[in-house]
């Protein structure tokens, strides 16, 4: 979904476009902080070239005095334990072919698969070392959303990053779907998030992984100003949404603007709120 990137990111005003037959970016954004909640492969031809482009924009951000900051998906999960081979061989529905797409995107450049996403590999130690969670201004972006059972920040990152120590990337915190990478349908439980953001110590939550989980596919959706979700179906796969992006800016007057932005449609601002101490 490389021209959908190119879009969310111009429409944005984070990135321009500078080679298309090497899919790189310029960064534009200044001190912008851009953020990605994961899943890069899978969806689409060209994983590892997406991935080289947002690695070469995280250096380019960090040269300008901007940032970017990419969480763990849970495909990059099912990529470092062995599931994405797996369902190249053995499905048998049409998604059989995104996960050969996948590894077919690192032949095609020449490199060696199972070396590119090992430990000792370019994309592996990228991907290794990948935040489970991001906090800015107050909200945490993660690609599934919140837990089952409330949990610290700080378990929840300490408990991850055993996981990638141990290379336990077939069990725990990597595949527990009731936790942050996989977990589904918890916005729909008010208990159970007024909990989660209590026990985290947060505004709210930026999430992706599930296609229109708050309202309409296609569309970046937000429910009682501390829910945001952000995953929009801009893939081939899903061919919901031509692009988009959230933006968060800090006013002058001590708020902060909730504005979800797409390449063919008005931008739309979807709340605003009073700047939480934590975020100065």
């Amino acid at each position: 979904a490389f021209e959908e990137l190119a879009s969310s990111l111009s429409a944005l005003k984070l990135a321009k476009l500078s080679s298309t037959e090497k899919f790189r970016f310029d960064w534009i954004g200044k001190d912008s902080v851009l953020v990605f909640t994961g899943d890069f492969n899978d969806r689409g031809l060209n994983t590892k070239q997406v991935y080289d482009a947002v690695i070469d924009l995280q250096s380019k951000a960090a040269k300008a005095g901007g940032q970017v900051i990419v969480t763990i998906g849970n495909h990059e999960a099912m990529l470092l334990n062995g599931q994405v081979e797996n369902w190249a061989k053995t499905l048998k529905s049409h998604k059989k072919q995104h996960y050969q797409n996948t590894i077919d995107s690192f032949k095609r450049d020449g490199l060696d698969f199972h070396q590119a996403i090992s430990e000792k590999g370019v994309y592996g130690i990228w991907i290794r070392n990948l935040p489970l969670f991001a906090v800015v201004n107050g909200y945490m972006f993660v690609h599934g959303g919140l837990p089952k059972t409330p949990t610290t920040k700080s378990t929840l990152a300490a408990d991850y990053r055993d996981s990638v120590t141990r290379g336990d990337y077939s069990k725990g915190i990597f595949m527990n779907h009731d936790m942050v990478i996989w977990n589904r349908d918890w916005w729909k439980d008010d208990i159970l998030v007024s909990r989660n953001l209590k026990v985290l110590g947060i505004m709210g939550v930026v999430f992706g992984h599930t296609v229109g989980a708050l309202g309409t596919k296609g569309t970046i959706q937000a429910k009682d100003n501390r829910l945001i979700s952000i995953d929009i179906g801009m893939t081939p796969a899903y061919g919901t949404s031509s692009g988009g992006g959230l933006e968060i800016l800090r006013t002058e007057s001590g708020n902060l603007t909730f504005t979800a932005f797409y390449p063919d449609r008005p931008a739309e601002q979807l709340f605003k709120i009073e700047m939480p101490a934590s975020a100065y």
